[in-house]
């Protein structure tokens, strides 16, 4: 079963999504520096299941233009909207990863109308207040950084610029080019825990117990915050659920929304 590639126009922005499949509708937010690519196999895989699953690459990421403004969370979920309107979709299961998942709680939140269950995927959203090392590195970073001004060769500045990004783990950072850099400042500071309890949508948390990039507590939090939700965590997977551990996650998901 082949998804079809398709393209549309949302204030001006060119929007690439993939579609397969026929039944009830899956739409999936894919995560930071991620597109609808990294989902191929879970589309297919729960086509196979009965549903239609729709992938678009969202502004700024695959082969969707990147938006004119530094956006947050809020503008991505007016995004999914209005994406979802122009597609007919009144009623759907939303499905988000990471950064996905942080874009989907905040949808939840803005249009709880609109979504049957809401399934979140090691979702973003829990922004902690970083420890001591995690603040000293950041200081060091933003002086060298200052202090890179001085070498005279452009390329010895990024390349050093982008070791101290990887050293303080931001290599999302590292990956990312013009606006989206100021997107990504922007979002990774975006705490949506005291949303967590205005969700009203059946959910499933899933995750994995390896994951370094959102911790475990997160899950638990979400669980115990969001009402009417349920944490399914895959021993052994770490963050990337899509392709570590596909067979999984799309069983999960089936087990959830049947």
């Amino acid at each position: 079963m082949q998804a079809q590639e398709r393209t549309i126009s949302i204030n001006g922005l060119d929007i690439q999504y993939k579609i397969v499949g026929k039944g009830p509708t899956i739409l999936i937010l894919h995560g930071w520096g991620s597109s609808s690519d990294s989902w191929t196999r879970i589309q297919q895989m729960l086509a196979e299941k009965g549903f239609q699953v729709i992938v678009p690459d969202l502004p700024g990421f695959g082969k969707t233009s990147a938006p004119n403004s530094i956006w947050g969370v809020e503008e991505y979920a007016n995004f999914a909207n209005q994406f979802a309107e122009q597609l007919g979709l009144a009623r759907f299961v939303l499905a988000g990863h990471s950064f996905g998942g942080q874009t989907a709680i905040q949808f939840a939140v803005q249009h709880p109308e609109k979504i049957e269950k809401l399934v979140l995927i090691a979702a973003a959203g829990v922004r902690r207040t970083p420890g001591v090392l995690k603040k000293l590195l950041a200081v060091v970073a933003k002086l060298i950084s200052f202090l890179l001004y001085l070498v005279p060769f452009e390329d010895l500045r990024n390349n050093i610029r982008n070791a101290l990004y990887m050293l303080i783990r931001r290599r999302d950072y590292v990956k990312t080019q013009g606006i989206m850099r100021d997107v990504f400042k922007k979002v990774i500071t975006q705490d949506l825990t005291a949303k967590f309890s205005k969700i009203q949508t059946p959910t499933l948390i899933i995750w994995g117990d390896k994951d370094e990039m959102t911790p475990i507590q997160d899950a638990h939090l979400m669980q115990e915050l969001i009402p009417n939700s349920k944490l399914e965590i895959i021993k052994g997977a770490k963050h990337a659920l899509n392709f570590q551990a596909p067979e999984k996650l799309v069983s999960t998901i089936e087990r959830f929304l049947n």
